[in-house]
């Protein structure tokens, strides 16, 4: 799954707070599991959780279709 077009499907802001895109970071490739991501993504800005959840499913069920 392409990262950018999830996100832009789940309406990321332009600019994510440094935290939180370190997170993104780390999920994307793979240094953190999903139960962290989702609960370490949202900490500095809590608009983040709807975000965090909608990046997840997509990614989840597109891994789940291939």
């Amino acid at each position: 799954m392409d990262f950018q077009f999830a996100q832009s499907i789940c309406n990321f802001p332009i600019r994510l707070h440094p935290v939180s895109e370190m997170f993104l970071d780390y999920y994307n490739t793979g240094k953190i599991s999903t139960a962290v991501f989702l609960r370490y993504f949202s900490l500095p800005n809590s608009d983040y959780i709807e975000i965090a959840a909608c990046y997840v499913n997509i990614l989840l069920t597109a891994t789940s279709i291939h």
